[in-house]
């Protein structure tokens, strides 16, 4: 919000009265409030950018929502709900989907949390064409998902500009966790190439167990056989 609509529904909600846009007539409202934000409001008012009376007026009840990546439990019933919700759009009569498929899904970040979920499950159900989901349809969804998708092709620099833009055009609001992610990608995908598939040796050189090596490599899609012939 502006700071003048910042004032202005300040003084809405003290004196519960409106006027419409053009008009003089004042108009007595009985209105409950929902508000949301994914910024930090504390941090605003210490800047200057967030009223601290709207803030204290609003905070009444707070509910902190996770992101996603903290819930994961969440997303297999998330999963069945935008299946169902849009396989009626997409002329799906009975969308169903492999457990395997919904592990990979449950296996990744989602930076764009839920918003990001309900796009790649209508893509997979593009993708399937009907057939039951799987692995794979999900794989190839994941990878087309979101602007941008990589850095593929491009320089660390050029990769942070071309975010920056889109989250300047509206288009993501999640910049620093989706270079994180791509930067993480990269690393384990070029590890796993130099040792030729070798899990326990692109572990060793990152540091990491080989646990989470296997993790990564699932949540990324990065298959060691496939890394390892294309060295070949």
């Amino acid at each position: 919000m502006t700071p003048g609509t910042q004032v202005k529904l300040m003084r809405v909600l003290q004196e519960r009265c409106i006027q419409r846009l053009g008009g003089k007539e004042t108009i007595r409202v009985d209105v409950r409030v929902i508000a949301a934000t994914h910024r930090e409001l504390e941090s605003a008012i210490q800047h200057h950018q967030f009223r601290e009376d709207l803030y204290y007026r609003l905070s009444v009840v707070v509910i902190h929502l996770p992101p996603l990546r903290e819930r994961k439990e969440d997303i297999p019933d998330l999963v069945n709900y935008f299946l169902r919700k849009h396989a009626a759009e997409l002329g799906v009569a009975d969308p169903s989907i492999h457990a395997d498929a919904v592990e990979l899904l449950r296996s990744q970040n989602w930076p764009g949390n839920v918003r990001e979920l309900e796009n790649v499950i209508r893509k997979v159900l593009l993708l399937a064409q009907g057939y039951t989901i799987n692995s794979d349809h999900a794989r190839a969804a994941l990878a087309k998902s979101g602007p941008p998708a990589d850095a593929s092709g491009q320089s660390m620099g050029d990769y942070v500009s071309q975010l920056l833009a889109a989250a300047q055009r509206g288009e993501l609001d999640d910049a620093h966790a989706r270079l994180l992610q791509t930067a993480e990608k990269e690393i384990f995908s070029r590890a796993i190439e130099l040792a030729q598939g070798n899990q326990a040796k692109a572990a060793r050189w990152l540091g990491v167990s080989r646990l989470t090596m296997r993790e990564k490599l699932l949540q990324f899609g990065i298959h060691p056989a496939q890394e390892q012939t294309r060295s070949a």
